[in-house]
């Protein structure tokens, strides 16, 4: 249903500010006994829990779950999210490469390398064009035919956006020729041709290439948005959900010349991902204000972080004569019966911790009584932890067998984990060092002076001391200070280890050789730190650690350099995060696997790059593995759980929802003004930093001396810097900290065309005004359509109140324009044009001027022989704006003091009450009171008394009210009202 409109000119009620930074305790801990660290920056959540059980309860609906089905056999629902998983990896989206075109519309090329890209690509759009269609999305555009779709839901005219871009292709590293031997079909054979793209649910799996990455993820996006549009509930931004389809490879970004042949885009600069250039460069769609994409992991991924690959060593060779000695060490990934692919998990990427470990010890010589007082402590170890004893039909945790006088321990954790989250626990060999700290132990003054035993005591105490994971492998027991083991702001560990990491072949590798008695672990060790004398500190620490322990570890050297999506303070990241918290503690049961590792979950860095990168500050990565759960990705048989697709389509959803509701009082719109002698051409929000945290609640600076008699709406603040270029790059926090300086991200005050030229902003400012709770329907309603009076914007500028007046003559709607949401019907949205320069303050002048909100723009050459292929777009409409200075020419566009509205403080309820004093006589006294309810909630009583003969029964004037007065008896008033 179409919004209904209204004719009100002004702007909103101050909401509260959900972003806020303030200090909290930084503990580090993950015990029972200690306090889990808080991340300084946090946002209040709009969302409520039965708001969160509608979305959950409309995501259920649209699961589609199946217990078995095969990719077109008739047997699930196509409108749902199994349905759309099976159906949409049945097409094979495979990015094999290729080139596009030089000229517009730049397609991609058909050829036999490739596999027909084009018309495959073409395909599977056209699909997912119907499915948005059938799904009912009131909005599903496709520019090209072989490049992105997107659907969108929400007010039309609201002035911003939040997006999820993700990609519906998959990499050729999962159908090389080593791999399509690995794919099983439905029935289990092995080598079926087009296996990888005829997906099946099977065992509670979905089974089918880009089920994980990304095609799956990316349709579950589209239900989530689909889940909110059932659910109908209040949003003030609208919701876009992109679906690229060459984030995996494909062509080759045509260059920034070739674009410019087509598209007129200034400050231009070509993103690194195909898809990213489709959106903001071909066709220069509208930017987003928040955004994710669902290519990597929960909570969030904020960056990419940087690395090093130090190895762990120590020599064995004392140990050569003894018993118990360390013949052999090996590790792989995990066992798990009945799951013949498992071991396919390790061919897609590098990234694979040990999740199996299998050590074999020489016992020769070593009586019976002493090799089972080992495997006693071993086992009463491991069931101390849970880890034995084995449930029937699953393959044991830990396992000790004795074949002559060779003794082998294996662990198999039961989930494969990879290598940038090993603070999620299940390092098989960690695991097996603590039991062969146990087990040595427990042959007292034996082993007591073992090299194996120092080194089992070692990593047990690194890694697993008191028998927990979890952060120690951010470097909590490595001698690093407490303050440097997270980011302050948001809890992104500053380094994660990841012993013996690296995991790519279903063979196990060698971590000891027996000849020279050498014991080698490669350890991943990712850094998202700040600065260099941060990474420093920490990394001196840790090889300090190390090397007390006994062991050699190669140069950590000083990772620094991660690239930052978003910086660690932008309330974007602290609202996914918690708005990730909320899902899982709304339901722990639900979400029983996510829930059990909340203690260690925090926003942190990606081994890969993702689609966030080419959108500065405004995007991170959200979704779509599950802490806890394997992430298959580039390899033969990619799989998801069909409860985690379930679990990653609620987060989502109430991530969205989340974004989609303003976090202060207000919102903009940005545009394109043609305004003599200024420059609009960097009012384009891909230019400028903006986040959902940059309306800043004012309210508190508009005192009583500048309302007057008004009641206060709405009021903000805010200061917004240009960026260098366009955001396709990912800085790093030391490049953020410069700001304007040289190296910085922001455009430099050096800047030749900065110097020569006055940018301006031309914006459509809007307040969200939200009912009062003491307001009637009925007044409600006379507020919204103005019946109060006019609502008034103004600026305060020092302690100067400019009200913000059209010129006589001139049309108010070209000013001001207002709506009201199909779905809340509480909230009217007022808003105000303004033309913010970045230049001194000298007044404010309205201005008429041809002005765009959709930036895009075809070159004229372009034009001169060819028609415009979307007519409808890039439309001129002449606006009105309040044009000023904003105080001083710094490469930022900052609003005064306040930019706020008001309106005349009226009374919206006026309630009477009475009472009568029997006074001598046959008198009595009446004194009636009308409580008056403002807009503003204040009261003001309006009270007269009378002096009357016995019955007071009749109609009073008090103040501008008549009242009438019903009374039982002389003295007890019976009924009263307002005539």
């Amino acid at each position: 249903m179409r919004d209904k409109r209204t004719t009100i000119f002004s702007v909103l009620l101050a909401a509260t500010l959900a972003a806020t930074v303030a200090p909290t305790p930084s503990a580090s801990a993950t015990s029972f006994a200690e306090e889990r660290f808080k991340p300084s920056v946090t946002y209040e959540l709009s969302v409520t829990d039965a708001e969160r059980d509608a979305i959950h309860a409309e995501v259920e609906a649209l699961a589609g779950r199946v217990t078995s089905a095969r990719a077109g056999d008739g047997t699930y629902d196509p409108l749902s999210l199994m349905g759309a998983m099976l159906d949409g990896s049945s097409y094979d989206s495979i990015s094999r490469g290729g080139t596009a075109a030089t000229a517009y519309p730049f397609p991609v090329s058909n050829t036999t390398a490739n596999q027909n890209e084009y018309d495959r690509k073409v395909a599977k759009l056209a699909w997912v064009v119907k499915l948005a269609t059938d799904l009912g999305f009131p909005v599903v555009v496709q520019r090209q035919p072989d490049k992105y779709v997107y659907a969108e839901i929400g007010d039309p005219d609201a002035p911003e956006m939040v997006m999820a871009l993700s990609h519906l292709d998959s990499p050729t590293a999962s159908v090389s020729q080593a791999q399509l031997a690995r794919w099983r079909d439905a029935d289990g054979n092995l080598g079926t041709p087009g296996a990888y793209h005829s997906p099946y649910v099977q065992d509670g799996w979905v089974y089918g290439a880009g089920i994980q990455d990304d095609s799956g993820p990316t349709l579950a996006t589209l239900v989530a948005a689909k889940a909110l549009l059932e659910a109908g509930l209040p949003l003030d931004r609208r919701i876009r959900i992109v679906m690229g389809i060459y984030e995996d490879g494909g062509p080759g970004t045509p260059s920034t010349t070739n674009t410019a042949t087509f598209q007129s885009i200034p400050y231009n600069s070509n993103p690194s991902f195909y898809d990213n250039w489709a959106y903001k460069n071909l066709n220069r769609e509208e930017m987003p204000i928040a955004a994710y994409t669902s290519d990597s992991r929960f909570p969030v991924i904020v960056g990419n972080s940087g690395s090093v690959t130090p190895s762990v060593s120590m020599s064995l060779s004392a140990d050569s004569t003894k018993a118990f000695r360390l013949t052999g060490a090996t590790a792989g990934v995990t066992l798990r019966e009945g799951d013949p692919t498992l071991k396919d998990i390790a061919y897609g990427s590098t990234t694979q911790i040990a999740s199996r470990a299998i050590f074999t010890l020489d016992v020769a010589g070593v009586g019976s009584t002493e090799r089972d007082r080992f495997v006693a402590a071993i086992t009463a170890a491991a069931t101390t932890k849970g880890w034995l004893p084995a449930a029937p039909r699953t393959t044991p945790k830990v396992q000790t067998t004795i074949t002559g006088d060779s003794l082998t321990l294996e662990i198999n954790t039961d989930v494969a984990m990879e290598m940038p989250t090993p603070q999620y626990g299940k390092n098989a060999v960690v695991w097996g060092m603590f039991l062969l700290s146990k087990g040595l132990g427990g042959l007292g003054t034996t082993a007591a002076d073992m090299q194996l035993k120092k080194a089992a005591d070692g990593i047990a105490d690194l890694f697993f001391r008191d028998g927990v994971e979890g952060e120690a492998y951010i470097g909590k027991y490595m001698g690093i200070p407490a303050n440097l083991l997270r980011n302050p702001s948001n809890g992104t560990p500053n380094l994660t280890f990841a012993l013996m990491g690296g995991i790519n072949s279903e063979t196990p590798t060698s971590f000891y050789t027996d000849a020279s008695g050498s014991l080698s672990m490669p350890m991943y060790v990712r850094s998202m730190h700040v600065t260099a004398a941060d990474s420093g500190q920490a990394t001196a620490a840790v090889t300090a650690a190390f090397q007390a322990k006994g062991f050699t570890i190669g140069n950590l050297g000083s990772p620094v350099g991660a690239g930052l999506y978003v910086t660690h303070d932008n309330p974007l990241t602290a609202l996914q995060f918690g708005s990730y918290q909320a899902s899982i503690n709304r339901n722990p049961q639900e979400f029983a696997d996510p829930y059990s590792l909340r203690d260690v979950v925090y926003p942190q860095g990606t081994t890969g790059g993702t689609l966030a990168s080419s959108f500065r500050n405004k995007m991170t990565a959200f979704g779509a593995v599950i802490p806890g759960n394997e992430r298959w990705w580039h390899t033969a048989n990619e799989r998801m759980k069909v409860d985690s697709a379930v679990q990653m389509t609620k987060i989502m959803a109430d991530g969205m929802l989340e974004m989609a509701r303003y976090s202060g009082p207000a919102g903009a719109k940005f545009m394109w003004a043609s305004i003599p002698g200024l420059n609009a051409d960097r009012a384009d929000l891909d230019l400028l930093d903006v986040t959902i945290g940059t309306y800043k609640d004012a309210s508190a600076t508009v005192g009583t001396s500048q309302l007057g008699n008004q009641a206060l709406l709405g009021a903000t603040s805010f200061n917004i810097p240009m960026w260098n270029g366009r955001g396709n790059s990912t800085p790093t926090a030391s490049a953020f900290a410069l700001g304007h300086a040289p190296g910085g991200v922001y455009l430099p005050l050096t800047d030749t065309e900065y110097l020569n030229s006055t940018y301006v902003a031309p914006m459509r400012l809007e307040f969200k005004v939200e009912r009062p709770d003491h307001m009637s329907d009925a007044a409600w309603a006379k507020f919204v359509a103005g019946g109060y009076g006019a609502f008034q914007f103004n600026i305060l500028v020092g302690d100067t109140v400019v009200p913000l007046a059209v010129p006589a003559g001139q049309s108010a709607d070209k000013y001001f324009s207002s709506r009201i949401s199909a779905n809340n019907p509480d909230a009217i949205y007022l808003s105000v044009n303004l033309a913010i320069t970045d230049a001194p303050y000298t007044g404010v002048q309205p201005v008429l001027a041809d002005s765009k909100t959709d930036l895009y723009t075809v070159n004229p050459t372009y034009l001169a022989s060819n028609p415009d292929p979307f007519p409808g777009r890039g439309a001129i409409e002449q606006r009105g704006f309040f044009l000023f200075g904003d105080g001083q020419k710094n490469a930022e566009f900052s609003s005064p003091d306040a930019v706020y509205v008001t309106v005349a403080n009226a009374v919206t309820d006026a309630k009477p009450s009475a009472v009568v004093k029997k006074l001598k006589g046959n008198k009595n006294e009446l004194t009636i009171t009308v409580k008056q309810t403002h807009i503003d909630g204040a009261e003001s009583p309006v009270t007269a008394t009378f002096t009357i003969d016995n019955n007071a029964a009749g109609t009073y004037t008090v103040g501008d009210y008549k009242v009438y007065v019903d009374t039982k008896g002389n003295t007890q008033v019976r009924s009263i009202y307002i005539v």
